[in-house]
Order: C-alpha cells, then sequence, then structure tokens
C-alpha cells in the first residue's frame, strides 16, 4: 500500500513539474522514487518470506472477507511501477533498461493478478465466515488492479511492446473491470442500507471508493492513445475519441461526487467516532493521487483551463496525506505498534 500510494503521489508530482518546470517538484519526485523503488522491495521480500514461514496464516488471510482483499495492493503496485517507467523514469533517461524493467514488473502484476482474483472469489465463496457487513470499500480493490494493469499495459503499448496483443487483452479486461465495479458497487451499497457504518478503524477505505473511478478514466483514455498508434480493430477513431470523452465526463462527474460523500462521511466519523491510526491509512493516498491522475487526462482536451488550479489542489491534498501517514507509520515502526494486528481484520 505504500508503495504504490507513494509511486502514485510521484507520478502526480511530475505531472505538476511538467506544468510549472519548478526544480523543487523534480527533486522532491526523486525522493519519492527512491522511497518507492525501496518499500516495494523490502516489503515484497518480507511478504515472500511470510508465505514460507507462515503458510497457514497466509492461507487464512486468503479466506478472510477484509484481509483477502489486501493482496490487491501487491500487484497493483507493480503496474503502477510499470506506467511510471514509461511515463517519467524512460522520458528522463532514469531508466536505462526500460524494456526488461517494466516486462518484469508487468510480469509480477500479471502472474500475481491472474492467480489471487481467482484464488480470493474462490476462498470467500466456500468460507463461512462472510457476511454482507463484510462488503465495505476494501473491496474496490480487485476492479482497481485490472483498470490499473489495463492502463499499464497501454503505457507499454504505446512504446511498442507487444503492440499487436495488447489491445484485445485491454479491452476484455476492461470489460471484466467495470462489470466487477458495478457488481462490487451493489453489494456496497446493500451492506449501507442493511448495516450501520463500519468499524472506525477501516473508515479510511471509504476513499478507496474513489480509486476504480479515476483510474477507469486513465485506462479508457490510454486505450484510446493506443488505437490511435494502431487501430488493429478498424474502428472509426473519431466516434471511439468522442465515446471515451463521454464516459470519461460522466465518470468525473461521478467521481467528484463521491469525493464530496466522502469528505462528509470522515468528517462525521471525525466528529462523533474518531478515526484510529492504522496502517489501512495508507488507502487515503492512493485514490486522492488517482484522483488528480484522472484529471490530468481530462484536461488534455480542455487546455487545462479551470481543471489545472484543480489538479493542483488535489496534488497538495495527496501530498499533505502522504506526509502525515508516512510520519506517522515511521512512529507506530519505531514503538513496534504497527505490528499488531487490527481487531477487525482478526
Amino acid at each position: 500500500m505504500s508503495s504504490m500510494a507513494t509511486w502514485a503521489v510521484w507520478i502526480l508530482t511530475m505531472i505538476i513539474w511538467g506544468k510549472f518546470n519548478l526544480v523543487f517538484f523534480k527533486y522532491f519526485a526523486g525522493i519519492l522514487s527512491f522511497l518507492a523503488i525501496i518499500f516495494f522491495v523490502l516489503f515484497i521480500i518480507m511478504f515472500t518470506l511470510r508465505i514460507f514461514k507462515f503458510p497457514g496464516e497466509v492461507k487464512k488471510d486468503l479466506s478472510h472477507p477484509i484481509a483477502a482483499n489486501f493482496f490487491a495492493w501487491i500487484f497493483i503496485s507493480s503496474a503502477v511501477i510499470v506506467s511510471a517507467i514509461w511515463n517519467v523514469l524512460e522520458p528522463l533517461g532514469w531508466c536505462a533498461n526500460s524494456v526488461v524493467v517494466s516486462k518484469v514488473f508487468y510480469i509480477i502484476a500479471l502472474a500475481l493478478g491472474t492467480i489471487i482474483p481467482v484464488l480470493v472469489p474462490f476462498m470467500l465463496t466456500i468460507s463461512e465466515k462472510v457476511d454482507s457487513k463484510h462488503a465495505i470499500w476494501i473491496w474496490f480493490l480487485p476492479p482497481v488492479w485490472i483498470f490499473v494493469l489495463v492502463f499499464a499495459w497501454n503505457f507499454m503499448a504505446l512504446h511498442w511492446i507487444w503492440t499487436n496483443i495488447i489491445p484485445y487483452i485491454s479491452l476484455f479486461y476492461m470489460w471484466m473491470a467495470f462489470m466487477l465495479y458495478f457488481l462490487v458497487s451493489s453489494m456496497v451499497y446493500s451492506r449501507l442500507k442493511l448495516h450501520s457504518l463500519p468499524a472506525p478503524e477501516v473508515a479510511p477505505s471509504f476513499v478507496i471508493g474513489l480509486a476504480p473511478i479515476w483510474v477507469s478514466i486513465v485506462a479508457l483514455n490510454t486505450f484510446n492513445a493506443v488505437l490511435k498508434e494502431n487501430n488493429i480493430f478498424n474502428w472509426d477513431l473519431g466516434f471511439v475519441h468522442s465515446f471515451v470523452q463521454i464516459i470519461s465526463w460522466m465518470l468525473a462527474w461521478y467521481g467528484a461526487w463521491w469525493f464530496i460523500l466522502t469528505v462528509l462521511i470522515l468528517s462525521y466519523y471525525l466528529v462523533k467516532k474518531s478515526i484510529p491510526y492504522t496502517l489501512g491509512w495508507w488507502a487515503l493516498v492512493f485514490p486522492v493521487a488517482a484522483f488528480g491522475i484522472g484529471l490530468k487526462f481530462l484536461a488534455i482536451d480542455l487546455s487545462c483551463t479551470w481543471l489545472c488550479p484543480l489538479i493542483v489542489f488535489i496534488w497538495g491534498l495527496a501530498t499533505t496525506l502522504w506526509f502525515v501517514v508516512f510520519f506517522k507509520t515511521m512512529k507506530w515502526i519505531i514503538t513496534k505498534k504497527a505490528f499488531e494486528r487490527p481487531k477487525v481484520v482478526n
């Protein structure tokens, strides 16, 4: 979660730097990229060790209605790294072997992302612990993974890697992601009607609802860009572009509504119940950064008029959240509280 959030804030920072060309943004982005790489390598090693040392606990998590969804962060982070390589590292000359490195992370995302979305629903289906009250916003992570993987593929295709194969895969996975998102949304809305609000410990997960909306906008627009380079379907590109823009704006207004709703719900928690810090606070960062990145794709067709200040505001919000969560996490690691399993996922 921390690696993915850091990569997302880094990409958004590079977007801001590209607009204003201030040296501060470049150096700050450099620090973020360094930390994101360390986070990913360190935590993937720790997670691999956990699989071999505590296989029973990993299997238990796979059948847990809440904990199982956290596995998605691993391959979402891998796919975000692929996007970062082709959008930032490679153009700046910071990644000498872009093709090789991106293929490695792509394979990690594809391998884990093919196994886990099949294994987790299977484990949850046969589990007797699943209840409708468990349908919280963490359940949006699987469709987020698929959308992120789609636009990671699209960025690779734009640089002439597997150009003739990726559009077919992207189209299939986007359809699957939208269907899964609609299914999960119906479950989450039903949960809100039938049960009281979830425990304060999982309140930050409400922000995850922003993520699939804005990453789907990125997936649609990058797919449109791929077709411009290689229209293997022989579609009318003018119609496709108009269709993508219409759907993107519909999703954007829905995302704006969800953002306002999220602010209101979290404000209610802060006033009435409080939100105790857990490592789940990292869920606050990526969706907000994805909000800003999605706005960037909408701003392209508007020459970044009134959306530009909004993107800067979202960047400031995502960066502030990143700093708050990062230093709270460091404090928790020092005091060893970070290693205590939250009661809500026991």
